[in-house]
């Protein structure tokens, strides 16, 4: 059975994931039009005939493509799953104790914290931009985030809603985008408000928590390395970690270059 982990270690594991988000290229290099997505921002256009009277609508948003945010919405998932040792609700009660309750009440209004991650995660409650109206019933934008991220993205499992099932994946995912995009918000705000506790002395991580890579970002190797070969079933030395090349017997354990060219028979 897993141990529980500290509350330092879940503070250090929600830095790094805070982090991890922060670094997504959604967030570093579409911060435009992420902001639109958190205020649900889209476009009515209206044009009327001028000699008949007719008016007709059309509603214009642009989304990121769903890649993307598939690949975001993967990095937001363990601060959102309350199975997740980093789960947003554990790390502000680790910070409690951490910190201690009069300390930090000083500083931050911890319930507000809270709620405002409640607010946003949480799938029961009102709509937070629309709700939709199919020939089967009515669902919210929150619903159907999750049936986007939790039906199409990682189970694949056939929404239970029946209203849900009268909508596509296009009307799923325009209603999650906005939904990741306000939760990213909150990833980014408290992550401020974490620095502002270390900066004020209050609070005290490994300092590789917060210099430390968190995204790959070389993807091609060109490096030097020492290679070896030997006959199929000859076992490595059990010294070799701590020893490096010279726990190989030369006489058994040769160079690229060595065995080709023994296999061709030179004596050079």
């Amino acid at each position: 059975m897993a141990s529980t982990p500290t509350p330092l270690a879940v503070i250090e594991g929600f830095l790094l994931r805070t982090r991890r988000v922060m670094a997504h290229s959604l967030i570093r290099e579409q911060a435009a039009l992420m902001f639109k997505l958190h205020k649900g921002e889209v476009t009515i256009m209206v044009s009327v005939n001028t000699k008949t009277g007719e008016e007709s609508h059309r509603l214009q948003a642009e989304y990121p493509p769903e890649e993307a945010l598939e690949s975001l919405a993967s990095r937001v998932r363990p601060l959102i799953l309350s199975s997740e040792p980093i789960y947003y609700e554990k790390a502000l009660n680790a910070l409690e104790q951490l910190v201690g309750t009069d300390k930090l009440n000083e500083e931050i209004d911890l319930a507000w914290w809270h709620g405002y991650w409640r607010h946003v995660i949480d799938a029961n409650l009102a709509a937070q931009a629309y709700w939709v109206m199919t020939p089967s019933g009515t669902t919210t934008d929150r619903k159907l985030m999750y049936a986007w991220l939790y039906g199409d993205v990682i189970h694949a499992k056939s929404p239970r809603s029946p209203a849900i099932r009268d909508l596509d994946i296009d009307q799923r995912y325009y209603a999650a985008a906005p939904g990741i995009a306000r939760i990213c918000d909150r990833v980014i705000y408290t992550n401020i408000m974490l620095m502002g506790l270390i900066d004020n002395g209050l609070l005290t991580v490994d300092p590789e928590v917060l210099s430390g890579d968190v995204v790959v970002t070389t993807t091609s190797v060109d490096e030097a390395l020492q290679v070896r070969v030997s006959d199929v079933g000859v076992p490595v030395p059990d010294d070799l970690t701590t020893l490096g090349p010279a726990a190989l017997d030369p006489a058994v354990w040769r160079t690229p270059h060595q065995d080709l060219a023994a296999l061709r028979g030179d004596t050079d």
